[in-house]
């Protein structure tokens, strides 16, 4: 493998390549960005000064608030106490006889459907 990687061609280009020389201040400069990160990394204060530098997220936030009061607000007051009842059942008697009609009328489709079991007169009968 070490043969492989000496005739490597991308060798060739990094021979080509400039040599970068790092500034005089390069240590302090990386030092002083990690001091001012670790700085800011736990602060809250910092978290909400960088949110609300973003006009998006300040307005996103804004109308987030309006909608949930909107919400909040417009809820009809009907008046009624927690716990009370739901809603009111109101019973009526139920009475067969007035079905009848109904039932016989249901039966008479059901013949219906199967019109082979009809006589002439019973198909006249249902249809006229």
């Amino acid at each position: 493998m070490d043969n492989q990687e000496q005739n490597d061609p991308v060798w060739e280009l990094l021979k080509q390549a400039k040599s970068v020389e790092p500034s005089p201040f390069f240590a302090r400069n990386v030092v002083r960005e990690a001091r001012l990160h670790e700085s800011e990394k736990g602060s809250l204060v910092t978290f909400f000064r960088s949110l609300f530098q973003n006009r998006v997220a300040v307005g996103l936030v804004a109308t987030a608030v309006v909608a949930v009061a909107f919400v909040v607000l417009n809820r009809p007051f009907d008046g009624s106490v927690s716990g009370g009842p739901v809603a009111s059942v109101e019973t009526e008697e139920f009475d067969p006889a007035s079905e009848y009609a109904e039932i016989e009328y249901l039966g008479e489709l059901m013949a219906v459907a199967d019109p082979a079991t009809l006589s002439d007169d019973a198909l006249a009968d249902l249809l006229f």
